[in-house]
């Protein structure tokens, strides 16, 4: 889970299942939005941060997988398409989106600590003395709130419903009274607006976007036709598909089954030209979803599983 103030609502429980998302996503780009979305999945949560109408930030976290950049994207856009996953849209201003997107790349110095256990006037004054870029996160269940520090002097307060950062403490550290209240220490780098990256290039957005909605309607056909896998001659043929998918699956997502589906029908085992092609349109594919170096750790465990399979082990 991704702890964050709600901020100032403009949209809440909204249904993404129902929005084509990269074009609702270049109308905030054109609008010169400033603020965040937050998908809350079954799986996990996503979140996309606008600065003036840039994405500069893009995330996904669940249980074991933290995903950034077009990653995060292709999972969002997977867990929005296939349903049970809640949009909301939160206004902020420039100072505080750019505080969020410092927070959320920054580093965890404490994480999960018990309020009623510390003395919150000497970690105070450690984060004083250490001059401390980042923040204090003070959260319970269904309460956060932020306070952003600069080189140990606090810079303001977030909590639920602001806009911008407040000077006041009071909201903010109620949170702190209520019971269970927890602490995280976070540093951050503070970044120069002009070096921010822009992740709203539509032509990948729609690229990802057709991956997902494509991934979807193969695994509706699935569901309707009942077979486990449409499309193969053989047993060997069908083991090994079932194998390339689960490799996919395993490191780019349920979008990876399509792609390894859609290339396999292609391919001709014991030709190395079809295999080089298969291996060739898989890559260009991938790389719109994962990083470069999760597509290649993934190519490697299916050479070795296409190998295997040849030499009849």
């Amino acid at each position: 889970m991704i702890l964050l103030p709600r901020g100032n609502p403009v949209k809440e429980k909204l249904n993404p299942a129902k929005v084509n998302l990269p074009d609702a996503l270049g109308k905030l780009h054109t609008g010169h939005f400033t603020g965040y979305l937050r998908f809350e999945t079954r799986q996990g949560t996503g979140i996309l941060i606008f600065h003036q109408g840039k994405m500069i930030s893009a995330l996904f976290s669940a249980d074991g997988v933290h995903l950034t950049g077009y990653e995060a994207i292709g999972r969002i856009f997977s867990h929005s398409v296939a349903g049970n996953t809640s949009l909301d849209i939160y206004r902020l201003s420039t100072e505080l989106a750019m505080g969020i997107h410092a927070l959320l790349h920054g580093d965890v110095l404490y994480r999960g600590q018990a309020l009623k256990l510390m003395d919150i006037r000497v970690l105070l004054g450690s984060l004083k003395e250490d001059a401390i870029t980042g923040c204090l996160r003070i959260y319970t269940d269904d309460r956060v709130a932020l306070i952003f520090y600069r080189e140990g002097k606090p810079l303001g307060f977030f909590h639920d419903g602001s806009k911008d950062l407040e000077t006041t403490a009071d909201t903010s550290m109620s949170v702190a009274k209520l019971p269970g209240a927890k602490v995280d220490v976070l540093t951050t780098n503070v970044a120069d607006e002009s070096s921010l990256q822009d992740l709203m290039d539509a032509g990948q957005l729609t690229a990802i976007w057709q991956l997902v909605q494509a991934e979807a309607a193969r695994h509706q056909k699935k569901s309707e036709s009942g077979r486990a896998v449409p499309g193969t001659s053989s047993e060997r043929r069908k083991s090994l598909l079932i194998y390339l998918q689960g490799v996919a699956e395993q490191h780019i997502g349920n979008i990876g089954i399509y792609l390894v589906e859609k290339e396999f029908d292609d391919l001709v085992l014991g030709s190395e030209t079809s295999l080089q092609a298969f291996f060739a349109n898989l890559t260009k594919a991938a790389k719109l979803v994962a990083g470069p170096k999760k597509v290649d750790v993934m190519l490697g465990e299916m050479r070795k599983g296409i190998q295997a399979t040849l030499n009849g082990r």
